[in-house]
């Protein structure tokens, strides 16, 4: 029987099948000293043996996958020091396709437009920079689809009860229904909202504090249309740079640039934006795997299997 180690390291195995793009190729490894000594397996499977594993193992296998990367992650967690709190930050990304990949569609992409894609979600916890979850969506999905299920499965393997949670998100994320189901939970978030008219028009009337380096914050409680409860609104107002190329992703209301906050977090506003601001960090992890993890592609002759792909290639991120 395998050891837990060495069911472990079967993720690492898949993985570099897409790395070197074809199976053949992974033949290398099974006579590579090095890579047995740090993985602790005996050798690496046949060829053969991995495709006939990688054929049969989605979808049937999709969900032992995940339930072993969440078992590595909670040993992780438990040789660790437990913070007070944790922080999810929740994102996704747009994964450009050259090919006929499995559930590919055409959807929202700036980079190439009219192109298949993947739109997959993401959550990451924020301390650590440990992946917790996440799904391979379709190009053409909106963002906040199965962004609550996403968020119910990260609290579901936080290992101490009672510990807290806050989500953090972008626009993309503004949902009730998340939002409700976060306050239910006891846990705080902090979610930039999306500036539909109602939030526009109540810009310019607000009373704003002047904090320095032309930084001006104001807040308001709002119950946007379809929520079930009022909210706290933090804006944060910026006077227009003067390169038009800057800022473009704010609202922009005469000589301002505005950013729209919602939390249920009891911090000032200042240090609520920069808070929110430190969730750039997974941006940028994000950013670093695009181009170095074979995201939605497959080895096989077959458009098949690439969630277990995804999962995979999120595995070192732990």
């Amino acid at each position: 029987m395998a050891t837990v180690w060495e069911r472990c390291c079967w993720p690492c195995c898949i993985r570099w099948c897409w790395v070197l793009e074809r199976i053949e190729t992974t033949q290398l490894l099974q006579q590579n000293g090095v890579f047995q000594f740090l993985t602790g397996l005996r050798s690496y499977p046949d060829p053969s043996t991995m495709r006939r594993f990688l054929l049969r193992v989605a979808p049937q296998g999709l969900s032992q996958l995940r339930k072993l990367h969440d078992r590595f992650l909670s040993r992780m967690l438990a040789r660790r020091r437990t913070p007070a709190r944790l922080i999810f930050d929740l994102d996704s990304t747009v994964l450009v396709l050259y090919g006929r990949q499995e559930n590919a569609r055409v959807g929202y992409n700036p980079s190439k437009p009219g192109r298949r894609s993947y739109y997959p979600l993401l959550c990451f916890e924020a301390r650590t920079r440990d992946f917790w979850h996440g799904e391979l969506r379709p190009g053409d999905v909106g963002t906040p689809r199965g962004a609550l299920e996403c968020a119910q499965a990260c609290f579901r393997k936080i290992p101490q009860k009672g510990q807290r949670a806050i989500l953090r998100a972008d626009k993309g994320f503004f949902d009730h229904k998340l939002i409700d189901w976060v306050e239910e939970q006891g846990a705080g978030y902090v979610i930039v909202a999306r500036l539909t008219p109602p939030i526009q028009r109540r810009l310019s009337g607000l009373r704003y504090h002047r904090l320095g380096w032309g930084v001006e914050t104001a807040t308001f409680r709002y119950q946007p249309h379809g929520w079930t409860r009022l909210a706290r609104f933090v804006v944060i107002r910026r006077p227009q740079p003067e390169d038009s190329s800057e800022q473009l992703r704010l609202f922009q209301l005469g000589r301002y640039h505005y950013q729209v906050l919602v939390t249920n977090l009891p911090l000032q506003p200042l240090n609520l934006w920069r808070f929110y601001n430190q969730r750039a960090a997974v941006e940028l992890i994000i950013k670093q795997l695009k181009p170095t993890t074979p995201w939605g592609t497959s080895p096989l002759a077959t458009t098949s299997p690439t969630k277990p792909t995804f999962i995979c290639c999120c595995w070192p991120t732990t």
